[in-house]
């Protein structure tokens, strides 16, 4: 859990660090400024990062380096990503030492790394290693590519698997890479049969990303405090790649409809979307689309870090053929498909193999009901566990060996590291519902049921909670009066006068009672009565509601029960009237 005082943002050291000065060479590549540096190294690798998703990638593979005060990395970024932040802000943001594409090309280093195959990646003057960004090579082209361009133009038809066939990784007849990192010996089949030349450039190597989520598995309850939640709710992730046909691009209405069917108790929503379409359609635009959901309890994971975490926390997803619903399953989290698309994917891949064995989301039906069975399915699991990396855990001394190799280095003796992903690092976006619809049901033994869900978005008319009996609470400052205007309960958040009860009561007819929280809650009706509601939980609001329904349903003020219990979700909260008054 974060703490009150944890500095969220740019570390407040972060201004005693030198900047660069703009136009200047970084004295590590500069033949001129041996009298700058500090460290004498050896070696100097080249990060190429084009995408965030790289970036991500890299935060994998890089720990090989560790402790080796031998090398030196320095990163550049090449225009060659249709879609691209800024990556310069990111990078400097990290503290890495970035020099400008162009210098890059003209500078020798003695290893370099790209996670992308787009771009002149053959003038770069070092034994190049390439590797995926994503699980494995699972996705085809989107169309053709002239060599060099660094382009993905949609349209064009072409079936080529990006990354492992000739365009991505042939120039003049020469191989690019001097290393072709595989996940999987399926990979490799796959070159063989489609660029024999390359097969002997390959190096089965495993998953770093798989691996540290692994090696991240016992932080899961630490990752759903940092989420906001504990183990009586049900966290559901949605996950969507890029693209018209992604489960975002496609089902764009998917994710209000859980966000208003899932009850608040019971159920916490998560979404992960994929980095192009941050920066595509731009993060403002990206919160004002998912407006009403952020402000009812959706949690927004942003794009360069946190994912990771999200799913590891999850207790299902709800995904389409992109690599993080891939990982889910793989990590054994039941995944669910929102949408899928075979002609993006390779057969034989691992995410054909969630394809081929995932159950799909039905829209027509409840949610509910549907993810109650999708929590204990777990029968996609195993394949795609199994296609995911033929060297499960291995990732970073098979790395480790492969690049030292390159650099004709002889390796650190200790081990490489694969870190687990820092709870710390997961910082979701979006707020808790402040206005919500209630339902009570039961009164046996003056006992009850209450269910809660958001008042916005706008649930499917034949669903819950639309078929059920319901009140509405608001905050006395909700921001659309027409929900305001409606509400049966304000909940104010301060101690109010007598005064300002009367003021919130003119303002919103609809409302019989007003409800301020405290250790003590008071409980104020329209015509002066009130009274004085403890509960066992720090949150009185449902027997709030259970007193309104039973007002509603002719019960008078002065027999309502004194004590009585309430069931929320997986609780059970005791509650107890300790004062009452008559109207005045």
């Amino acid at each position: 859990m974060r703490r009150p005082d944890d500095y969220d943002g740019v570390h407040p050291l972060s201004e005693e660090i030198p900047v660069p000065i703009e136009g200047r060479l970084p004295a590590v590549v500069d033949p001129d400024a041996a009298d700058r540096l500090t460290m004498a190294t050896e070696r100097t690798v080249l990060v190429v990062v084009h995408t965030i998703t790289a970036w991500n990638r890299f935060q994998d593979v890089l720990p090989v380096f560790d402790s080796d005060r031998r090398i030196q990395l320095v990163f550049t970024f090449p225009d060659a990503a249709v879609i691209s932040p800024d990556l310069k802000q990111y990078l400097a943001a990290a503290g890495a030492v970035v020099v400008p594409w162009e210098q890059a090309l003209r500078t020798r280093f003695d290893l370099a790394l790209s996670a992308h195959h787009s771009g002149p990646l053959q003038r770069i003057q070092a034994p190049l290693a390439v590797l995926s960004h994503g699980m494995g090579y699972t996705k085809y082209s989107t169309g053709s590519r002239e060599p060099g361009a660094g382009s993905r133009e949609p349209g064009a038809g072409s079936r080529d698997t990006y990354g492992l066939s000739a365009p991505w990784l042939v120039r003049d007849g020469e191989l690019i890479a001097k290393a072709i990192v595989l996940s999987h010996t399926e990979q490799l089949d796959r070159l063989r049969s489609a660029v024999p030349e390359a097969a002997t450039a390959a190096i089965v190597a495993g998953d770093p990303c798989f691996d540290r989520l692994l090696a991240s598995t016992h932080n899961r309850v630490r990752y759903r405090e940092a989420l906001g939640i504990d183990d009586d709710r049900t966290l559901v992730t949605i996950s969507s790649t890029w693209g018209p046909r992604s489960l975002f691009g496609s089902r764009p209405d998917l994710v209000a409809s859980l966000t208003a069917e899932l009850d608040l108790d019971s159920y916490t929503l998560a979404l992960v979307l994929h980095p192009n379409i941050w920066y595509a359609h731009g993060a403002a635009q990206i919160k004002l689309w998912l407006g009403d959901c952020l402000r009812s309890g959706l949690r927004l994971i942003p794009p360069d870090r946190g994912w990771q975490q999200t799913i590891l926390a999850s207790d299902v997803l709800i995904g389409d053929n992109g690599a993080v619903s891939g990982y889910a399953a793989a990590v054994g989290v039941p995944t669910v498909l929102g949408a899928f698309e075979y002609q993006d994917v390779v057969p034989t891949s691992a995410i054909d193999a969630l394809g081929r064995t995932a159950r799909r989301i039905d829209r027509r039906r409840p949610f509910p009901e549907q993810l109650a069975v999708h929590v204990t399915d777990a029968r996609q699991q195993s394949p795609v566990r199994t296609l995911v990396s033929s060297e499960p855990g291995m990732a970073s001394a098979r790395l480790r060996i492969a690049f030292y190799r390159m650099m004709a280095l002889e390796p650190p003796t200790s081990p490489a590291p694969t870190p687990p992903y820092s709870p710390a690092d997961l910082s979701p976006i979006g707020t808790a519902a402040t206005t919500w619809w209630a339902s009570v049901t039961g009164s046996t033994e003056n006992s009850y049921h209450v269910r809660r869900w958001p008042s916005e978005p706008e649930a499917r008319r034949d669903q819950e909670p639309n078929r059920v009996r319901r009140h509405l609470l608001a905050a006395t400052d909700e921001p659309r009066p027409d929900l305001s205007g409606l509400a049966a309960i304000q909940v104010a958040d301060e101690v109010l006068t007598s005064a300002q009860l009367r003021e919130v009561f003119d303002r919103h007819p609809a409302c019989s009672m007003i409800a301020v929280p405290g250790p003590v809650c008071r409980v104020v009706r329209r015509d002066g009565a009130e009274l004085l509601l403890r509960t066992d939980t720090g949150d009185p609001l449902p027997a709030v509601s259970v007193l309104y329904a039973e007002l509603s349903r002719g019960m008078s003020w002065l027999d309502l029960p004194t004590t009585f219990d309430v069931r929320l979700g997986h609780r059970m909260l005791h509650a107890e009237i300790v004062r009452h008054s008559s109207a005045r």
